[in-house]
């Protein structure tokens, strides 16, 4: 979920696709990771992606519980294999997976 929180930065953001994992992340955050995806077209245009600090991340299906909580995960704990991580947005967005049916 969106939180109120003040911004952690690139560094603490994880990346994933495929809607198998969530957590949470500050709305600064978030406005960030969308005004960057604009300077970097080629990896984000076409692509679909969740985003949050990466020690909330968890699966999708216990994300309400461990919200409510404010619970931090063991990242290791659940791996979905299509997690991004980087210490600058370049490296953040490189190799995200373009959508199903997307015509670049």
């Amino acid at each position: 979920g969106l939180t109120l929180d003040p911004p952690k930065g690139v560094d603490a953001v994880e990346l994933n696709q495929g809607d198998t994992k969530s957590g949470r992340i500050s709305r600064a955050d978030v406005a960030a990771l969308c005004i960057e995806s604009i300077s970097f077209p080629n990896s984000t245009g076409g692509t679909t992606f969740e985003c949050y600090d990466a020690d909330t991340g968890a699966p999708l299906a216990t994300v309400g519980l461990s919200n409510i909580a404010k619970k931090k995960t063991d990242g290791e704990a659940f791996v979905s294999g299509k997690e991004r991580r980087g210490a600058t947005y370049k490296e953040l967005f490189t190799d995200l997976e373009k959508d199903v049916g997307y015509a670049s």
